[in-house]
């Protein structure tokens, strides 16, 4: 191995060196910029600074030392500061529902420990057979299904923030605490910050009754329950040596919950809309699962369905919306969607909610991540009926109004999904 040290300018993404090329530094990050000249040259000593599959385009020869943290038997990168400490680069998944509150976990063993799912960033990534150093993205997103078993692109959407807010990220240290980082020579952890947000209504109303905790990927569980908390409550209860990590979050997510606010108030559902029921899905099934007969399901699934929308004056993120007769020109019912809990009484027959003498049906108004979106996210009605409960999500698409609904009869625990396409008329 050549022995000189080299003067290496920023890097900002993972290199990938042949092993027929002369092995010569390189620290391996993502996310976070460092220079080597402040690192201890590659040798054989000093391995384990460089990430095994940057050096190799096959498996390392036999023996071969890495050098590097081996936690749950895996690999990690890290970085070494200014002052020769050495920090094991960290992954957090922040995942915020539509209130602005963070999913956080109790750890198995620790009664009333909290925090969010977190790990290294692997050395070697899993990601798609890559033999690449793992993302700090790739790690918080891995991290997330192992421990809560939740999916980007499914549960939850990664969050893009913008320019202002910029890295979220800490180091914190662990001396003194007798961990296997202390073991092993780390100062602490340098803990990246990955912004997720909710695209679950489920994982919005109950995280207990979606999120997996049995350790997923083959690895050991680690938490015993989950629940949604403000990241004041958080600050206050998590684990000492880890509060500026959560401090530098809370920082960010106001500006992080001003961005999130800005994107429910851009979605543009105002005006008249009429639906295409030539281009419905699933919505005869959809009515007759709520007790409808066939040729009723039939009639009401294709006669005319208009609606006209503005925005509420109390709310730009809330709306009021005018419902017409099948004639298409007499007003049915107007309504206004306030977001939270309500209450919506009705009078006489109801498609939707059952019964012949009317009633009172409990309703929650939120916004979700929304992966069909063209601006990824929907305004969601969760509803309470006499014949089960409903789902309505609403979203824009192509210029068009998506309406996605999904109904749990309360007769039984199978959901029928249905899609209607509304136009501008």
């Amino acid at each position: 191995v050549d022995s000189k040290r080299m003067n290496i300018e920023t890097v900002d993404q993972p290199i990938n060196v042949s092993s027929r090329v002369s092995m010569q530094t390189s620290v391996l990050q993502t996310t976070t910029k460092t220079t080597a000249k402040h690192l201890s040259f590659l040798n054989p000593m000093f391995l384990g600074r460089v990430a095994m599959s940057t050096l190799f385009d096959s498996p390392p020869p036999s023996g071969w030392n890495s050098g590097l943290s081996h936690h749950k038997g895996k690999p990690s990168q890290f970085v070494i500061d200014d002052e020769g400490l050495k920090w094991r680069l960290c992954a957090g998944a922040a995942v915020f529902n539509s209130r602005n509150e963070v999913l956080v976990a109790e750890r198995i063993g620790k009664p009333g420990s909290w925090q969010a799912p977190q790990g290294g960033v692997d050395a070697i990534s899993n990601f798609q057979y890559s033999r690449t150093p793992e993302t700090v993205t790739e790690a918080a997103v891995r991290e997330l299904y192992e421990e809560v078993g939740l999916k980007n692109g499914n549960q939850v959407l990664i969050e893009q923030i913008g320019d202002d807010v910029g890295p979220i990220k800490c180091r914190y240290s662990t001396k003194g605490t007798g961990s296997w980082l202390e073991k092993e020579g780390y100062a602490g952890q340098e803990l990246n910050w990955v912004i997720f947000r909710c695209a679950d209504a489920m994982l919005e109303r109950n995280p207990s009754l979606l999120c997996q905790l049995k350790g997923m990927n083959g690895e050991a569980p680690e938490f015993s329950a989950v629940k949604w908390e403000n990241l004041d409550w958080v600050v206050d209860n998590v684990w000492k040596n880890k509060v500026r990590p959560y401090q530098v979050l809370r920082d960010a997510s106001r500006r992080i919950i001003k961005q999130w606010d800005e994107r429910c108030k851009a979605i543009d559902f105002t005006g008249q809309w009429a639906r295409d029921s030539s281009r419905s899905i699933g919505v005869v099934e959809g009515l007759v699962s709520r007790g409808i007969g066939d040729e009723k399901a039939m009639e009401k699934a294709t006669e005319p369905y208009i609606q006209f929308w503005k925005r509420a004056t109390t709310d730009d993120r809330e709306w009021v919306v005018t419902t017409y007769e099948a004639d298409g020109t007499k007003p049915k019912r107007e309504l206004h969607y306030p977001l939270g809990h309500f209450e919506e009484a009705y009078e006489g027959k109801s498609t939707l909610f059952g019964g012949n003498d009317g009633g009172v049906v409990s309703r929650h108004c939120f916004y979700l991540a929304e992966s069909d979106s063209d601006d990824k996210i929907a305004h969601v009605t969760f509803s309470e009926t006499p014949r089960g409960e409903e789902l309505a999500a609403r979203y824009m698409k192509n210029g068009e109004l998506i309406l996605r609904r999904t109904f749990w009869h309360s007769w039984g625990s199978n959901k029928v999904e249905s899609t209607e396409v509304f136009t501008r008329c």
